[in-house]
């Protein structure tokens, strides 16, 4: 096994993780939630430490083979949701990082399950992560960094066999880079655009968000306890179950 290949592209994850984590970061700002700011900055700035670590150097052996795609895959996981847990242990909303880190494993597998009894108690920054955790998961971390990050299909055709379930694995483009790239662009799209018709209806743009996010990985986490049915708006209803079918639907046909 290629341990400092595998070392390398956990660390480019890390990267990545902590530049999502900024984003709740800002919505907490937006609402002058200030407590919530080392609950974010400090699991950031160790996945930021840990990612310059192990991948500011490219190894000189970078093949992936079979094993090295399944390891890696399984640890992604793994790890992201472990890091993904301290800002809810750290704010103190969620004070058992066991129930933390299965709040984060339901959201970024986007399982929707939860030990929450009050989600409305929680705050607009912590309720944005958690959300946005089923956004991330529901196109696979893997598979964005496929797009962003540099990497010959040899190496990752393992990590997309070991990420995609299915006997098979499928490219909508010669290369593997640019299919993520343009399933990226899809999922995007339809992000948008739900957001928009939510907003049309008149539901508040943190609550289209969380509700966006909550289709587009078919998961369902929301900021009411009642979830859609809490607005009692068929409109909302009906857009959200619209959109919870396309989010289903294999994306290369789309294409």
């Amino acid at each position: 096994m290629n341990y400092r290949m595998v070392a390398f592209v956990l660390g480019r994850i890390f990267a990545i993780e902590a530049g999502l984590m900024l984003f709740p970061l800002i919505c907490a700002m937006l609402y002058g939630e200030w407590y919530l700011l080392p609950a974010f900055l400090l699991p950031a700035a160790l996945l930021a430490v840990l990612g310059f670590i192990t991948s500011h150097k490219t190894p000189k052996n970078t093949t992936i083979f079979a094993r090295d795609g399944l390891a890696i895959v399984a640890l992604v996981w793994v790890l992201m949701s472990a890091f993904g847990a301290l800002p809810f242990v750290i704010s103190g909303e969620i004070p058992s990082f066991i129930d933390a880190f299965f709040e984060t494993v339901s959201g970024f597998t986007t399982t929707g399950s939860t030990i929450l009894t009050d989600v409305e108690a929680l705050s607009h920054g912590t309720l944005y992560w958690r959300s946005f955790s089923h956004w991330v998961g529901g196109m696979g971390v893997l598979v964005f960094a496929m797009a962003v990050l540099p990497m010959t299909d040899g190496r990752a055709m393992h990590l997309m066999r070991a990420e995609i379930p299915g006997p098979t694995v499928g490219k909508i483009s010669s290369k593997l880079s640019d299919s993520a790239k343009i399933l990226y662009a899809i999922y995007f799209a339809m992000t948008f655009v739900e957001v928009v018709l939510l907003c049309a209806g008149g539901m508040p743009l943190f609550d289209s968000l969380i509700h966006t996010f909550g289709t587009a990985g078919t998961g369902g986490f929301s900021n009411k306890g009642l979830s859609v049915g809490a607005y009692n708006n068929p409109y909302f209803e009906i857009v959200i179950g619209v959109f919870m079918l396309l989010f289903g639907i294999n994306f290369n046909l789309y294409y």
